[in-house]
């Protein structure tokens, strides 16, 4: 028990630390996937929580982590740990049988794992937390209390700095498609070999108050004793699927404007608000001020949000913005930029640069990227 006690504390310390500093590395990204389980469970007056709990995860997984390596405060460390991934288990198991939420966001989009591995991964987990716990008189601190104080306090400070750093200022490492150095437009294009969807056309017929599905080289002799219901489509195996497959903006007549923006071989720049009723306040007047600056010197601008057009333009009425604004569904605009709003730098089509709501560039700072 002994040695198991060991092995499993460096390996859940490791991997708990690993864990929250891929989630802390996004924290807006974990709060969506947060919202999702929320939706499912019918709890969504959580959701304006959904930020605090995705953070005060990512701190104490990091802060967890550390203790366990260090071998401070181990009881209580050890059953802490031991009420998460039993949350996080029937979360996971959840989430395996109906597949109603198909990344559990262990590791961010780092690291995308299926239900049924995201379910084994904690199954594993609880395993070795249990060894922790059968062995805590095994594990023993590493130093003096003074000096473990110390190292987990900066620990933690070091955890909070950079859990909020990134939810203010973007993540340090992008690991979506919209990333800087990426051509838009190239990730939303299929090649013309790539492997298409395999479909399987079910029919779905009903005899003696029972259904039954054949596909259409297997249907039973005596078919005309059968009540045709429905014909469906099966898909078999899934066929390529570009990096970005839902960049669609339109207009307030439903118009699609997706090439017109990506024509053209300059700079342009992009305004992304998820939703402006929930945008950062207080920022108004710096969106303003860049937005006339980038309007005047002749170069393209486009605003992007997910929320009723007459609203937004409502909005950028009162604010004297000098653009009107295109919708697009929230969820690449959620992938563009972990921010509402934000902005992003492209250059024929590919992403020179990101800003978020903290640091919104002037018109200045934006030509500075600029060749």
């Amino acid at each position: 028990m002994k040695w198991l006690a060991q092995i499993s504390r460096v390996l859940v310390g490791v991997l708990f630390i690993l864990s929250g500093l891929i989630k802390a590395n996004d924290t807006l990204g974990f709060s969506y996937k947060l919202e999702e389980y929320f939706e499912i469970f019918n709890m969504p007056f959580l959701n304006p929580y959904a930020v605090l709990f995705s953070m005060l995860i990512c701190i104490f997984e990091i802060i967890s982590g550390f203790a366990l390596l260090l071998g401070i405060y181990n009881k209580l460390n050890a059953w802490l740990l031991l009420v998460l991934i039993v949350f996080f288990t029937i979360l996971t198991g959840y989430s395996a049988i109906t597949h109603k939420v198909t990344d559990c966001g262990c590791f961010g989009d780092a690291l995308k794992l299926t239900p049924f591995t995201s379910f084994m991964k904690d199954v594993v987990l609880l395993i070795l937390i249990l060894f922790i716990i059968f062995g805590l008189k095994h594990i023993q601190p590493l130093f003096n209390k003074v000096i473990l104080n110390i190292t987990l306090s900066a620990a933690f400070l070091v955890a909070t700095f950079f859990t909020l750093y990134t939810y203010m200022f973007l993540p340090v490492k992008d690991f979506l498609p919209y990333k800087i150095g990426n051509d838009i437009e190239a990730l939303t294009l299929t090649p013309a070999d790539a492997p298409k969807d395999e479909i399987e056309m079910l029919f779905i017929y009903e005899k003696g108050g029972q259904r039954y599905e054949f596909t259409a080289d297997k249907l039973p002799e005596d078919i005309d004793q059968y009540e045709f219901v429905d014909r469906q489509d099966k898909l078999i195996k899934e066929g390529f699927k570009p990096p970005i497959h839902d960049f669609k903006l339109y207009d307030a007549n439903g118009i699609e404007f997706t090439d017109s923006l990506f024509a053209g071989d300059g700079y342009k720049l992009i305004l992304v608000q998820t939703k402006t009723e929930a945008s950062r306040k207080g920022i108004e007047e710096q969106l303003a001020q860049l937005s006339k600056g980038w309007i005047e010197s002749g170069k393209p601008l486009w605003a992007l949000t997910s929320s009723n057009l007459v609203d937004a333009q409502k909005y950028a009425q009162n604010h004297s913005f000098l653009f009107n604004y295109y919708n697009m569904d929230a969820i690449p605009l959620k992938s563009m930029l972990r921010s509402n709003p934000g902005v992003m730098l492209l250059n024929k089509n590919v992403v020179v640069k990101k800003w978020g709501a903290y640091n919104i560039p002037s018109f200045a700072t934006v030509q500075k990227y600029m060749r």
